[in-house]
């Protein structure tokens, strides 16, 4: 009896010696694959896990992301945004927990990807370029495909409106060119809005915040675009008030000044401004010191629209009329640059 007793017992032993080792075991995979993931930046996460995915369900990943979304939510609940000057793009699940894209990893791939962060349902990507998001929702997945610019418009152009933000630029009478040139550029943005020709536009700024330079200047490379346009208003050295007035427009000696060069746009952009606002034609200047031309990579004009020291010239550049004519001017150039082939 003793005997079978010990038996029973050490059989019971056993298994339970087997069954620590088997969940000890499982435990210990856990551990490992979490510490692995642990020091896994996201971008090595995703690669890492795009590969098991491809191995376990025998597709192939190209140039597309694959989430997939919590069930319940809907497709109009996902949130997309897209910040050209910084080249981010954020994809928002509302109400996701932290540990989400843990048990349910973002897969696919991307060469376009420079960076990538995700937690509590935010995910931000990086991208080393501007792309234009086409997003789907198929069954319980969001995939996410990039396309250049030049894959969804004809024509594609950057508007800058200068200064901006902590940067008010010159300042008369209380009056701050970045709120000239803002609502300069927003009047133009009205009327590029409505135009059918399919042109992709670019926008430095389109409220009072201050991009750096560099995010301003890359922003032309970024989108491979045709054509750049930055909108100034000038003032005197000395910042007094004076007789000088007009339009002038900068574009980069050092560079060609051959077929579409800077230099043409800004002769076609000065024409088409001071012909709409009736302004003194003070032709197109030298503009290779000031950083967002120089480096920039595509055709590139500034426009000084007109004086704020001469006091004539402010009481036409702080009236709606006059900023609606500067910007159909510069509309009016936009057109006949890439008519002409730009």
């Amino acid at each position: 009896m003793e005997e079978r007793v010990l038996k029973i017992s050490s059989m019971i032993l056993m298994t339970v010696i087997v069954t620590a080792i088997i969940v000890l075991g499982q435990f210990s995979i856990i551990n490992k694959r979490e510490s692995k993931r642990e020091q896994m930046s996201e971008l090595q996460m995703l690669a890492y896990y795009t590969e098991q995915a491809e191995e376990e369900e025998h597709i192939a990943f190209r140039q597309q992301l694959r989430l997939e979304i919590p069930t319940g939510m809907k497709e109009e609940e996902i949130v997309i945004e897209n910040n050209y000057v910084k080249q981010l793009i954020t994809i928002r699940l509302p109400g996701v927990e932290k540990d989400y894209f843990y048990q349910h990893p973002l897969l696919g791939r991307s060469n376009h990807i420079n960076d990538l962060y995700m937690e509590n349902g935010v995910i931000e990507i990086t991208m080393d370029a501007v792309y234009e998001v086409k997003s789907t929702v198929t069954e319980k997945y969001l995939y996410v495909d990039f396309l250049k610019p030049q894959q969804v418009y004809d024509k594609v152009v950057v508007v800058d409106a200068g200064h901006g933000g902590g940067a008010p630029g010159a300042i008369k009478q209380e009056i701050m060119e970045k709120d000239l040139n803002l609502a300069i550029v927003l009047k133009l943005k009205e009327l590029l809005d409505k135009n059918d020709r399919n042109i992709g536009v670019y926008y430095t700024r389109t409220e009072d915040v201050n991009p750096t330079f560099e995010q301003r200047a890359q922003l032309g490379g970024k989108t491979e675009a045709n054509l750049y346009v930055s909108v100034h208003n000038n003032s005197t050295t000395d910042g007094q008030m004076a007789p000088y007035n007009g339009t002038e427009v900068m574009y980069d000696e050092q560079k060609s000044e051959e077929g579409f060069s800077s230099k043409n746009f800004a002769q076609i952009c000065l024409e088409e401004v001071t012909k709409t606002t009736g302004s003194k034609n003070n032709g197109v200047t030298h503009g290779h010191s000031i950083y967002i031309i120089r480096n920039n990579e595509v055709p590139t004009a500034l426009i000084e629209v007109g004086f704020m020291t001469n006091q004539e010239e402010l009481n036409k550049l702080k009236s709606e009329e006059y900023q609606q004519l500067a910007a159909q001017g510069i509309y009016q150039a936009i057109l006949r640059a890439l008519d002409e082939g730009y």
